[in-house]
């Protein structure tokens, strides 16, 4: 269900995006390999996401494990160019993990999680021609989603829970391609996952292969 909320925002999000885009290609701008100076760029991205943390713990091996296998990334962001060398970014990403599979009655259901990602990313990289190094941090607030069987395998649960995260990411950019390497901290409390009446700390952090594309 998540999943599909998740799909319905990104379109969203692509298409307004996309729509100022075009508006502001119409209007002179956002031609090139570089972010135009004063201007942005909108860049699709996408990556193999590794959970770490309570993620990657198995169901059945902690209290807050959820046994959850890498999955991918998807998102948009809007580069702004202050200088050659800042930019900053309103960006929108989504994680999903692979299922926890094997559980309920007949051991043909599974625990599915994932996190939608809105932070605002700020940016350096080198001014120098050809491949562009560069470093980056993005602020963020986290929705984090978790549905499925829980440690019992059996009693359905259906639960969010809202943190503050922080991404931290290194790569190089090759004209309109970007490669880049991504730490998520995702760390928070929550009553919701695996309630067991108390509240209970979780590491969801992941470490994400990324690649981006500008649109032109």
């Amino acid at each position: 269900m998540f999943r599909r909320a998740a799909a319905s925002s990104l379109a969203l999000c692509f298409t307004l995006l996309l729509t100022a885009g075009g508006a502001f290609a119409a209007a002179g701008g956002g031609m090139g390999d570089e972010v135009p100076p004063g201007g942005g760029r909108l860049l699709v991205e996408g990556g193999w996401a590794v959970p770490l943390g309570d993620l990657a713990d198995g169901l059945d091996e902690t209290p807050t494990g959820s046994g959850s296998r890498p999955g991918f990334e998807l998102g948009l962001r809007w580069r702004f160019e202050f200088t050659p060398g800042w930019t900053v970014a309103p960006s929108f990403h989504y994680l999903g993990y692979g299922d926890a599979t094997g559980l309920g009655v007949k051991g043909e259901e599974s625990l599915s999680t994932a996190s939608l990602r809105y932070g605002v990313e700020l940016l350096l990289k080198s001014t120098r021609d050809g491949a562009r190094p560069f470093i980056g941090l993005t602020p963020c607030v986290v929705h984090n989603l978790m549905s499925g069987p829980g440690k019992d395998h059996v009693t359905t649960m259906d639960a969010s829970s809202n943190s503050l995260g922080l991404s931290a990411n290194a790569g190089v950019q090759f004209g309109s391609i970007e490669v880049s390497a991504v730490y998520h901290v995702n760390r928070f409390r929550s009553y919701s996952f695996f309630p067991t009446g108390y509240e209970k700390s979780f590491n969801w952090d992941t470490v994400v292969l990324r690649f981006g594309w500008y649109l032109p």
